[in-house]
């Protein structure tokens, strides 16, 4: 592997300008530093990480931190992250372990990029500085270094509310993820304001658990069906387990959408494939993950940035609450 002294006998210049040049520093003539980095492009030259890391007081990486790898959401959004950091000399590390914690308190990266819930405000709170910026994915918190990029959940939750009861289901039944996720309670903040326009009291509506997965949500929905079989309709928080629901629904011998109409809530892949395909509210996962992950690098550079940002959602109509336009008539 070559070395930096490689570089400079090959360009015949002082090892010092080669350092100063890939720097970037101006003082180098614009001659030099083109025949400088044609050698080091030329014999593959590539400078260490740990001296450059002592040269500018960064680490040149950013941490991203996942509630898990499981499901189909953090792929997309993962590789958004990576598209979104690629050409700035930074990597990603990715965690989704116990020990994020103590990565993020002994702060291994130049800023953090976090989805996932039990990662605690507190902790956030004490660590956050102009010097390690945070952007969240889950929530929006109000301190000066951290930024939320972040879905609009509440009015997702709010157009699919509405979109069930404009299909003409008036008793509709719920099963949430998990009352400590933000993303939940902020789709519940949408529906409760939807039903509140129907004169529907969300107290009054069934609810149940669901776990954000297809087996549990499978269960839930089997439990929705003995304690409240009078529902026509049933709006899962995330399209897993909108999945599990919709099979629960067919070994009960119900219909979808003529008994019991299904809204899910991300359109993940399987979204359109399942039998119906599911009616759901889209999050655009690679633009999410994409602007978070270039808002945090001007976050670093401390330009001026957003201290929220929310990403638009679209619902999604398909064969599950209905039947569906092709636009041929």
């Amino acid at each position: 592997m070559a070395t930096l002294k490689d570089v400079a006998r090959e360009a015949d210049v002082s090892v010092t300008t080669v350092s100063y040049t890939l720097q970037g520093n101006k003082k180098i003539s614009e001659e030099t530093a083109k025949k400088v980095k044609e050698v080091a492009r030329r014999l593959n030259y590539r400078p260490s990480g740990l001296a450059r890391s002592l040269q500018s007081k960064k680490t040149w990486n950013i941490g991203v931190f996942l509630h898990g790898y499981a499901g189909p959401i953090y792929g997309d959004i993962l590789q958004a992250i990576h598209d979104g950091v690629s050409g700035s000399g930074y990597e990603i590390m990715v965690c989704s372990t116990s020990v994020s914690d103590r990565l993020l308190v002994e702060r291994h990266m130049d800023g953090a990029i976090i989805l996932n819930s039990f990662i605690s405000e507190k902790i956030l709170r004490r660590l956050q500085s102009e010097m390690y910026p945070i952007v969240v994915m889950d929530r929006i918190l109000d301190m000066p270094h951290v930024s939320s990029v972040v879905p609009d959940n509440e009015t997702g939750g709010y157009l699919a509310l509405k979109h069930i009861i404009a299909s003409g289901h008036s008793k509709p039944g719920f099963i949430i993820g998990s009352k400590e996720s933000n993303e939940n309670n902020a789709r519940v903040k949408g529906v409760k304001r939807a039903l509140g326009e129907f004169g529907i009291d969300y107290e009054k509506v069934p609810v149940t658990m669901g776990g954000f997965q297809e087996n549990t949500g499978k269960v839930a929905m089997s439990a929705l069906l003995e304690q409240h079989p009078y529902i026509d309709s049933v709006f899962c928080l995330n399209d897993e387990m909108a999945l599990g629901a919709i099979s629960a629904i067919h070994e009960a011998g119900l219909s979808i959408p003529k008994d019991i109409a299904v809204v899910g809530f991300d359109d993940i892949p399987m979204a359109s494939y399942s039998k119906p395909s599911l009616t759901t509210v889209r999050v655009d996962r690679r633009l999410w993950g994409y602007l978070a992950a270039t808002h945090l690098l001007k976050m670093i550079l401390h330009e001026e940035t957003k201290q929220i940002v929310k990403i638009p959602l679209e619902l999604i109509k398909r064969h599950s609450t209905g039947k569906v336009s092709l636009g041929l008539d």
